[in-house]
Order: C-alpha cells, then structure tokens, then sequence
C-alpha cells in the first residue's frame, strides 16, 4: 500500500506539471476517477504519451532545454502538495553491501557527503519544493513539430531542496565543467536564487557523485561489470575528488 501510494502521489505531480503546459505523462485516469488499477502483483497505470526524442547530453542547446524544462517544472510545482511524497533524507540513501568495501576511497566519500549535505540543509536556507527525482536526459522529450520540451517519470518523485535534482542532472551531463548551460537555464525558469545554487550545489554533487559511484561497484560486484561501468567508475572518482576539494 505504502508504494501504490507513492506512486500515486508521483503520477498527481505528473497530472499537476502537464496541467500547466509541460507534457509530463499525465495519467489516464480510470472510469471512477482512480490514478492506478490494481492486478494480482501489484498496480498499473496508463499515462499519455509525450512526443518528441530523448535530449542528448552531449548536445548544450539541449542541456540548456534540459536546465529550462526542469527549472519551469519545480516552477510548476510550486503549490504542489501530496501527503505520500518520499522527503528527501541524504542518510537514507547510503548504499550498503560488501561492494562497498572494493574501492577504499567510498565508504568515507559516502559517510562525508551525506554529513555534508545534511549540515547544508540545516545551516543554509534552501528552496524546498516537489523532485522530479531522476531528471537524467532520457526522461526529457523534445517534440521537432512544436519544440516543447517535456519531463516524463515522475513514479519517484518526493520533497526536498530543489538543487538535489538540478545535482543529478548536472551529473548526467557529465559534471559541472560540461553543464554551465544547464545550470544557467534552470536558474532563469525556477525560483532557486544564483547564490543559493553556489552555495549548495557542490555538497549536493558531491553526493550524488558518490551514489553514481556505488551503483557501478555494484554491477561490477555482481557480473563483473561492462566496460562503461568501470570506465564511469574512473570518471566518478576523479569527479568526487575534484568536488570534495573544493568543498
């Protein structure tokens, strides 16, 4: 029940988004007004599709779309309330396992970013509101016919600062060096003020980096791993060391 219902709460914020002029997937709802439909092993939902391609993020106009789109969604969201939205606890989602253990330097790299992160959220003021929580390029589509920008998968949306999303989707860009437009464009479409975004961002890349990090230990724990996996686990340790010195 615990999950159908934060389910439900991510496809409301999708009804929401779309509702103001962004293609989110909104959902269809059923004859009686219901978001989801249970089946014998759990529930189903039909959402409307959102034309368009994936933006690309090696491509910075679309990294300056893909900054907008999410900057004008939390925008969006800003009255937005649901009580089963997950809050956003930096403690909560520390990896554990014995893949840990195989790179020396992540176990203290996640212990440190979460402490990090976590005295950010109580010694700053930060701009709360609805995460989309996985704004990686692939969940935003570009429609060529009109040039709407759209932001689908919002099943894992909760609360919390809204820079922990603008950090996963820098990290997807590849960084902060490759993401100057992204980062840019979101500051112009949401209401997260530029000094806050200097202030916060980097504990909040820095742990997303090292969550990133332990994702590729494990599948490399698990079968050995492709070759991107230890060639992003390469890439995301040289990132972290160069975020957390300039912490």
């Amino acid at each position: 029940m615990h999950r159908r219902s934060g389910f439900e709460a991510g496809l409301s914020a999708a009804e929401h988004v779309d509702a103001f002029g962004v293609g989110a997937g909104a959902p269809v709802r059923a004859a009686d007004g219901a978001l989801t439909v249970a089946e014998s092993d759990g529930v189903v939902a039909l959402m409307h599709l959102v034309p368009g391609r994936a933006l690309q993020a090696a491509d910075p106009l679309d990294r300056q779309w893909w900054g907008d789109t999410l900057g004008t969604a939390h925008r969006t969201l800003r009255r937005f309330t649901h009580p089963h939205l997950a809050k956003f606890d930096p403690a909560s989602l520390l990896p554990s396992g014995p893949h840990i253990a195989i790179e020396p330097w992540l176990g203290p790299a996640l212990r440190e970013t979460v402490a990090a992160v976590r005295r950010v959220m109580v010694t700053d003021q930060l701009t709360y509101g609805v995460l989309h929580n996985d704004p990686q390029a692939a969940h935003f589509r570009l429609d060529p016919a009109t040039g709407a920008v759209g932001l689908v998968g919002w099943a894992g949306a909760g609360t919390g600062p809204l820079l922990a999303d603008l950090a996963a989707a820098v990290l997807a860009a590849g960084g902060p060096d490759a993401a100057d437009g992204l980062v840019d464009a979101y500051l112009r479409a949401s209401r997260v003020p530029r000094d806050e975004c200097e202030a916060a961002l980097p504990a909040l890349l820095c742990l997303h980096a090292a969550l990133a990090a332990a994702d590729a230990v494990e599948r490399i724990h698990a079968d050995g791993g492709r070759l991107e996996d230890q060639a992003a686990l390469t890439r995301l340790a040289a990132l972290y060391g160069q975020l957390a010195a300039a912490l």
